[in-house]
């Protein structure tokens, strides 16, 4: 018995949610959080049913779940492999230079949203690394 919860189920999810929430430096990384409403996936390279999808509202999220909304309704699809989730949990390397170094690749949405937004998205991929997270999915 393993006290590490599934990345993506909806377990990890909720534990995700409530700690990116919690990260102030993620809502201050932002461009303009008052504007950043959203609907997000992020999934695993090769791995097509893994991943979970987020809604943010106002610079914080509200919904965070296994795969739930049509495409239609997504702005940003971000796909990663299991090891670069993992390094950018660890904080082992940010999210921007991953995402330059093509280990973080944008299925769907403007890239200007990465940068204009580099700040959150390096602090909420860390928050990842607060989830004891069982990467054997």
């Amino acid at each position: 018995m393993t006290d590490k919860l599934k990345f993506f189920s909806q377990e990890w999810c909720d534990a995700a949610l409530e700690a990116a929430n919690a990260n102030d430096a993620m809502y201050a990384g932002f461009k303009d959080p008052a504007t950043f409403t959203n609907k997000m996936e992020f999934g695993v390279l090769g791995q097509g049913d893994v991943a979970s999808h987020l809604e943010f509202k106002e610079g914080r999220i509200i919904s965070w779940t296994p795969r739930t909304f049509d495409e239609s309704e997504l702005w940003l699809i971000i796909n990663g492999s299991f090891e670069t989730w993992q390094s950018a949990a660890a904080g082992e390397e940010e999210g921007g230079r991953l995402l330059m170094k093509g280990q973080i690749k944008f299925a769907k949405g403007p890239m200007s949203a990465a940068i204009e937004n580099a700040g959150a998205i390096n602090n909420f991929l860390r928050t990842w690394g607060q989830i004891p997270t069982d990467w054997d999915v």
